[in-house]
């Protein structure tokens, strides 16, 4: 009796098990066949599915589910994950391919996105909140004239050799999984994705270009602010300009990264670390600390600095906040808005726009000096870059 109470076990087990390995097969194959559909043969679905350790279950994801069509830019498709929790499907961000190109009618870069680059404390906390950033400047590829990386997504430049479709000179292909955050190994994974997808998007569009190979190494993103001493980063500007400045409201420590001479986009953070603070704080006159809250300093604005550059065709592309809508930045001049300063020059016959962003609290801090570090950074960048015609705001 046991033996045969044993074997009908074994049968209905091997039966389960069958089932759950057909209804597996059915999942991948419907899962293969929507993201092929969804992001147009772009993406190899395999490989989307492997992204943050592996799925079966892909469907459509977003508020407003929509598949790239190559009918306009700017296109995507964006994907989600299906998990079991507790009997009820969950569903989780898996991919996202997002077609865009230059020119185009509304900015692809914002100077200043109004988010502090760093994490806010709990009130009685003694943290440092500048030691890491949670915005991290974007990483290039190779020396940048692939495209660019950040914390959860990889950018490829498809440079058209001559005007394509609707115009287009640029396009730009973004593939983003939110594993590679924690799974580092996905990042050259997004990357191949990311390149695959701007070769076939640029065929389709009738873009004519040659793309770089992928670098070997992909370093995460700098997020760790270190000392601001002897820098060959994107940063260096700023270690050149202080054996000649007035240091006492300065920041004191930096995250820059890795300089790319092909580059599209460059940017520096700065910070001023919570022992400076405590020291310069006393040294502020009455009427300065009237408007300074050290703890909120502290713990929820520290005073930074951003600086950030933009080359070629994605240097028409810039904008700064407004009170209702973004403020675009033009090509050629130079000005304030908001939180930001910006400036112009021409680089190997291209358009390039920096800008600097300090937050409101810092710049009653800085004076003058806030200035004296844009002309700084400027000059360094042009010199740098072998750029020409530089143009500064006027005095404020």
């Amino acid at each position: 009796m046991l033996l045969c109470i044993a074997g009908a076990g074994g049968v209905a087990f091997g039966g389960w098990a069958l089932y759950d390995s057909y209804e597996t097969h059915q999942d991948r194959k419907a899962s293969r066949a929507l993201i092929t559909q969804a992001c147009a043969g772009l993406v190899d679905a395999e490989t989307v599915m492997s992204l943050d350790g592996g799925t079966d279950r892909v469907v459509l994801g977003g508020e407003d589910p929509s598949t790239i069509d190559f009918d306009t830019i700017p296109d995507n498709c964006v994907l989600s994950r299906l998990e079991d929790r507790k009997g009820r499907d969950v569903r989780l961000s898996q991919f996202t391919l997002a077609l865009k190109g230059l020119p185009q009618a509304r900015a692809l870069h914002t100077a200043d996105d109004s988010r502090d680059p760093f994490a806010t404390l709990r009130p009685g906390s003694q943290g440092d909140m500048t030691a890491r950033t949670r915005l991290p400047d974007r990483m290039p590829l190779g020396d940048g004239r692939l495209g660019d990386y950040g914390p959860d997504d990889v950018t490829v430049v498809a440079r058209c050799e001559q005007p394509a479709k609707a115009g287009t000179t640029t396009l730009i292909v973004t593939a983003t999984s939110p594993s590679t955050r924690h799974e580092a190994g996905d990042r050259p994974v997004l990357a191949r994705l990311a390149r695959h997808a701007a070769e076939g998007a640029a065929a389709k569009f009738g873009c004519r270009t040659q793309l770089p190979e992928l670098p070997e190494q992909l370093p995460a993103p700098v997020a760790d602010l270190g000392p601001v001493g002897d820098r060959s980063d994107s940063c260096g500007w700023y270690a050149a300009h202080l054996p000649t400045a007035d240091r006492v409201r300065l920041p004191d420590r930096a995250a820059g990264v890795p300089l790319g001479g092909a580059a599209r986009e460059e940017g520096c953070l700065l910070a001023v670390g919570p022992e400076a603070t405590k020291r310069l704080f006393p040294t502020l006159s009455e009427e300065e600390r009237a408007h300074v809250n050290l703890d909120a300093v502290l713990r929820v604005a520290p005073w930074w600095v951003r600086t950030r550059s933009y080359f070629g065709d994605d240097a028409a592309a810039v904008a700064a906040p407004g009170r209702r809508s973004p403020d675009p930045v033009i090509p050629g001049k130079a000005g304030r808005l908001g939180d930001v300063l910006y400036g112009s020059m021409t680089c190997q016959e291209r358009p390039a726009t920096l800008t600097m962003t300090v937050p409101y609290d810092y710049r009653s801090v800085l004076g003058p000096r806030r200035d004296e570090l844009f002309k700084a950074y400027a000059t360094h960048a042009a010199a740098q870059r072998g750029c020409t015609g530089l143009v500064l705001p006027g005095p404020e």
